[in-house]
């Protein structure tokens, strides 16, 4: 039996974070990482160089059943806070836009961080420990694994979510989570891309590749952002996060240039008509969005061939067309291609000042296992460095 006064499940960015608050208290830690290196997630994450943080990362960034629950972790670990550690290690960075702060090389370098911060306040990191088995009585916690035992009147769950099954990603902290009778909210892949029904594979065969800059709306939600085009579905930084909102069967609908309107459009259009279907705009339009969209845009509208052939009622039908093209996506691109999880542990079920359980004294859960999602841009991260921070400032 291995004593000790916290156990984390999970070496990744909240694991580690809560580790070395912890440590740093004199506490007696051990972190268990089921991979064979620490924080694999954050080592894919941003192309390679971990987009860490995001300097302007608020309460209304964030998607949760509970959302009263998120300004309170928020408000005590700051994206300053974690910038400060990245400065002090002497860690070059950049802002991409609107925020988004990445290292200049490598996201090892945030891992390095992390994991030598965390053993230089004397937690102990533990890799290839498949949990297989956690029990609870007299108020300590039992953690069972195929070569040892460990023993702590602590527990805290950094398991993560389903996102990324390819890295270690597992159920094991949503089982833990039911095994002690705690309510989650139905996970499901986040920040990923949207297949195609077979109607829109046909209408979008050959455009494969195809980026520009849209509006996305789905239900109350929409922004305006760049999308691409694949060969099975929409992808890019608006579709990512428009996953975080969109639920199966509801509609997802285009614009394919939001800073025109529908009628502005439509007056171009007949412009267009009268000058032998090839005006001003029709050549804006092409260059706009690539030709090939716009000619399938308008194939699909009923333009057959010159669009000088096109009738009133084709002419507001592509109008509208450009400006609101609806379908219902047949799926996502799953939990292999998702950034994250949405839904997770039920954030009411924890003590938003520790991230304690409140029907079982010492257990705690932190990070993407909890029912709180960003949206693409820093922001889980951010999540993840300020629930650690948080529990490790209560275990």
């Amino acid at each position: 039996m291995n004593s000790y006064d916290v156990i984390i499940l999970g070496g990744g960015a909240a694991g580690l974070m809560c580790a070395a608050e912890a440590a740093g208290r004199g506490r007696k830690v051990v972190v268990l990482e089921i991979a064979s290196r620490p924080g694999p997630k954050i080592l894919v994450s941003g192309g390679g160089r971990c987009n860490f943080t995001n300097l302007h990362a608020k309460p209304i960034d964030y998607v949760s059943s509970n959302p009263a629950f998120i300004p309170f972790a928020l408000s005590k670990y700051r994206p300053k806070d974690f910038i400060a550690l990245v400065k002090a290690k002497k860690i070059a960075y950049h802002e991409k836009k609107d925020g988004q702060l990445f290292c200049d090389k490598s996201a090892k370098a945030i891992v390095g961080l992390l994991v030598d911060r965390a053993m230089e306040k004397g937690a102990e990191l533990l890799k290839e420990q498949n949990t297989q088995e956690v029990s609870h009585s007299d108020g300590i916690f039992t953690v069972k694994t195929k070569d040892s035992v460990f023993a702590a009147p602590h527990l805290v769950v950094a398991t993560g979510g389903l996102s990324w099954p390819q890295l270690g990603a597992t159920d094991l902290g949503y089982r833990i989570a039911q095994q002690f009778g705690l309510k989650i909210i139905e996970p499901s892949p986040a920040l990923v891309g949207l297949t195609f029904p077979e109607l829109e594979m046909t209408r979008f065969d050959g455009l494969s590749g195809i980026h520009l800059q849209v509006g996305v709306t789905t239900g109350k939600w929409n922004m305006v952002e760049d999308i691409m085009i694949t060969h099975k579905g929409l992808s890019g930084p608006v579709i990512l996060n428009a996953s975080l909102h969109w639920n199966p069967g509801q509609e997802i609908i285009v614009n394919w240039v939001p800073e025109l309107t529908v009628d502005s459009t439509l007056q171009q259009l007949k412009k267009d008509k009268a000058a032998g279907g090839r005006g001003e705009f029709r050549v804006w339009l092409s260059e706009r969005i690539p030709k090939r969209l716009a000619e399938r845009l308008a194939y699909h509208a009923g333009a057959k061939g010159a669009w000088a052939e096109l009738s009133a009622a084709q002419m507001k039908t592509l109008a509208e067309t450009i400006h609101a093209y609806r379908f219902v996506p047949a799926d996502t691109f799953g939990y292999k291609q998702a950034e994250v999880t949405r839904g997770g542990v039920d954030t009411r079920e924890l003590d938003r000042e520790t991230m304690e359980c409140r029907k079982v004294p010492g257990l705690f859960f932190i990070g993407e296992v909890m029912d709180v999602t960003g949206k693409l841009g820093g922001f889980n991260f951010q999540w993840a460095w300020a629930t650690g921070w948080t529990a490790g400032q209560a275990v």
